[in-house]
């Protein structure tokens, strides 16, 4: 798992550290944070990553935290962004890090490199968005598609933005991360296990906070829940997942 997380890191950081360096004479903030994330197979450890914090917003490219990427469109009213992206994953299953005896005989799942598309519309009453993606590492074939709707609420120098969402996610992508093959089951004695593509809701909440030394402290929640496909492969013991994370930046 960390040989997988060492690379992504590093893929992600160079990557960042370019992009700061074409961005330096543009306003952003820049810190750090970590994310804990409840992972969903059985007896598998969570794991809590440190990550870079970098918000960068320019007319041609921007960064936001791990997500990095180019404005396709943008208007001046801000109520329509067609952005192009880059961002890591949050499955990782390591044999060596679970207590299930038998899952320790099974193949490595990597974390993947998400490279995505997203539209989002901005109105009055909150946004309305949606994202397709794919893993560019190659690890997880397949697909995902994301549709969300985010109301944020403004109080003075606070800003709280809960909302909803529904994940879809393919088959291919379902098979590696949640499906065990012949081989495996023959090789650990775990039952074979073909998933299909999978409908997962989702509801999340974000939160930031500008001090007035120009210090940002964020943090952030992500819950869903679970469908048939995927708590019903014998390498999952959770019906729903957890992501949290928070941080701080400094805004220069």
């Amino acid at each position: 798992m960390f040989k997988s997380l060492k690379k992504l890191s590093c893929i992600v950081l160079a990557l960042l550290m370019t992009f700061s360096f074409i961005s330096e004479s543009f306003a952003h903030s820049a810190g750090g944070g970590l994310v804990w994330v409840r992972s969903p197979y059985k007896g598998h450890d969570d794991y809590i990553l440190p990550f870079p914090s970098v918000q960068v917003d320019t007319k041609y490219f921007f960064i936001k935290g791990l997500s990095l990427g180019l404005n396709l469109y943008k208007d001046d009213a801000g109520e329509h962004e067609l952005t192009l992206g880059i961002m890591p994953g949050s499955l990782i299953f390591d044999p060596d890090k679970t207590d299930e005896f038998a899952l320790k005989f099974l193949n490595k799942r990597d974390i993947s490199l998400d490279a995505y598309v997203q539209y989002v519309r901005t109105f009055n009453f909150g946004s309305f968005g949606a994202k397709v993606y794919t893993d560019v590492l190659g690890n997880a074939d397949g697909f995902g598609i994301d549709g969300f709707y985010k109301l944020p609420i403004y109080i003075n120098n606070f800003t709280l933005s809960p909302g909803v969402g529904i994940n879809f996610t393919s088959e291919d992508r379902n098979k590696y991360y949640y499906g065990v093959s012949l081989a495996e089951s023959m090789r650990s004695g775990v039952i074979a296990y073909e998933p299909d593509a999978s409908i997962t809701p989702f509801v999340f909440v974000e939160a930031n906070l500008l001090t007035e030394n120009g210090l940002t402290i964020f943090a952030a929640a992500k819950y869903s829940f679970y469908s048939d496909e995927i708590t019903d492969s014998p390498m999952v013991g959770e019906d729903h997942g957890l992501i949290v994370s928070a941080g701080a930046m400094y805004n220069f």
